[in-house]
């Protein structure tokens, strides 16, 4: 099987083991799949951000090592009554802990440049979990959007993650596996929520009035990416991908692969 099983995203491409080559072949397919239809107006370049992430081994909520923030107050010997022998207190036994992954993340982004003047009209933001994860990467790529926008530069950005909150809009985007947008105008734009069943849209890529935008097919670039790394040969289909799915997602999934 040289190709994902899935009609859509596979969620097995979600682990961490594999995303994060995912998420350089993928760039690299929009790259090559959007290069013939710019030419000779636009040029699409790569463009990679190395990010150190530090990942905090989680269990269940919770870092390993925590414990409930409840003590027992024993009493000293000197509370105790004259005469009275006081037993020791009992020994108290140790937590194991772990320190941080810290990790070096390459982050690439594709930048669509006028070819006249040199200028970046259109980014594409594929995100990963280090752009999700709560804390200073995540207010860092919600800076970079904001930076984004003041510069005029059109972004479409593409979440193909289940785990973690979705990227802040004005309104709620409603509730999907995945969520790819792309401008409509300076201040709108179009949300395509798909979910796991769903083949991953064909998305207008915008550039500077007059001219029209480019496709870009999401779901053909991820077909192509999935063959050329043969990611078939590093998942094994007889057990549930991570992160966890819904209850609705898990059942369809046990379904549509016999599991």
């Amino acid at each position: 099987m040289t190709h994902s099983p899935f009609p859509g995203m596979d969620p097995y491409l979600e682990a961490r083991g594999i995303w994060s080559d995912v998420h350089i072949r993928l760039m690299n397919m929009f790259a090559e799949q959007l290069t013939p239809l710019l030419t000779p107006k636009y040029t699409a370049e790569l463009d990679t951000e190395i990010v150190i992430d530090q990942i905090l081994p989680i269990e269940d909520g919770y870092p390993k090592g925590y414990r409930p923030d409840v003590s027992v107050i024993e009493r000293s010997g000197m509370d105790a009554p004259v005469g009275v022998a006081v037993a020791a207190p009992p020994a108290i036994a140790p937590l194991e802990l772990s320190w941080p992954t810290i990790e070096e993340v390459r982050l690439v982004s594709l930048k669509i440049r006028q070819k006249a003047n040199n200028r970046i009209v259109t980014a594409i933001e594929l995100l990963s979990p280090t752009n999700k994860r709560v804390g200073e990467p995540r207010e860092k790529y919600i800076r970079k959007r904001l930076d984004y926008h003041e510069a005029e530069i059109r972004l479409v950005e593409i979440d193909l993650l289940r785990k973690y909150k979705r990227m802040p809009f004005s309104e709620n985007a409603p509730k999907s596996a995945y969520l790819i947008i792309s401008p409509k105008n300076r201040v709108r734009f179009y949300a395509w929520p798909v979910q796991l069943a769903e083949r991953l849209p064909i998305v207008p890529i915008p550039l500077p009035h007059p001219d029209v935008p480019v496709q870009l097919d999401i779901q053909l670039a991820l077909n192509t990416a999935y063959q050329r790394a043969r990611y078939d040969l590093r998942i094994d289909y007889s057990r549930l991908p991570k992160p966890p799915l819904t209850k609705a997602e898990e059942t369809w999934l046990r379904e549509f692969l016999s599991i």
